[in-house]
């Protein structure tokens, strides 16, 4: 099994990170003059197939297409219960967005966690947008996505895709697909990009941001389970506080915590009861 060192630690924030502000624009490519919004000349993006494939290089064992169902700790190691069989380790981090409820529930410890349930779509498009651009009336972003994307269309291969986002919605089941949410983006962002394609929309998808009461993450070591490190809760900006995220984490496993950020992530802050003083003991 992959262990992470401090000296694989990711440098934050990476060189060139940061965008420079948004500026105002009124006349993004595929946009009306009347239809004001933010655009980026710093959009970024990530393929996790690459952090994948680094991760195999350093020696990681990963399994794929299993669900947790529950995590288990006892005469100091730790169990993780899995579809796919059980796995034990010294110490673990618990990682799973808002479906981290359900697991430290597994440990007796019920922490509070919301889902925030995001929209998003994709819908041919000629021409491209140049850049992201976010419709602050519309309450929607708006992502070119590039050509050449399959989908079974002559006329949709020839165009390239636009990604389209919005919404949150709180619900207190993370998996419901409510399709009116989409059909209410469609609405909104349809007359600020007549050029696409909406009556042909694909990978309709819903996913639900981990968000919390005060807008912190919760990083740190679970209350009760110092062999259980939690790392959930970043509302909206998972991918931005990914790489801080990791260094934090790196830190506790390894005993070298940044006792100057550590303290003010720590999930005791969210923990609204047990669930009794059995539950979560191997």
């Amino acid at each position: 099994m992959w262990r992470p060192s401090a000296a694989s630690a990711p440098r934050w924030p990476p060189k060139g990170f940061w965008p420079p502000p948004h500026s105002r624009s009124s006349s993004p490519p595929s946009a009306p003059p009347p239809a004001p919004g933010s655009s980026s000349n710093a959009s970024g993006h990530w393929t996790p197939a690459g952090s994948w494939k680094r991760l195999r290089r350093d020696g990681a064992e990963l399994v794929e297409g299993a669900r947790v169902t529950a995590v288990r700790e006892g005469a100091g190691r730790v169990e993780v219960r899995t579809t796919a069989g059980t796995y034990g380790a010294d110490q673990v981090v618990v990682a799973a967005g808002v479906w981290s409820r359900e697991i430290c529930r597994s440990l007796g410890v019920d922490i509070d966690l919301a889902p925030g349930k995001g929209y998003s779509f994709s819908v041919p498009a000629d021409p491209l947008p140049r850049r992201l651009v976010h419709l602050g009336s519309a309450k929607a972003v708006l992502t070119p996505m590039g050509r050449g994307v399959p989908s079974g269309r002559a006329e949709s291969r020839a165009r390239g895709k636009v990604r389209v986002a919005g919404t949150m919605e709180f619900d207190h089941d993370p998996d419901h697909f409510r399709q009116s949410r989409v059909d209410a983006i469609v609405a909104a962002a349809r007359p600020y990009l007549p050029e696409a394609d909406w009556d042909h929309r694909e990978q309709e998808w819903m996913g639900p941001r981990p968000m919390t009461t005060d807008g912190l993450p919760l990083i740190g070591p679970l209350p009760g389970h110092p062999g259980v490190v939690l790392a959930t809760g970043h509302n909206m900006l998972g991918l931005m506080l990914a790489p801080a995220t990791g260094r934090l984490v790196t830190g506790l496993l390894t005993g070298k915590p940044d006792d100057s950020l550590t303290p003010g992530f720590a999930p005791g802050r969210a923990v609204r009861r047990g669930l009794g003083p059995s539950a979560g003991r191997a």
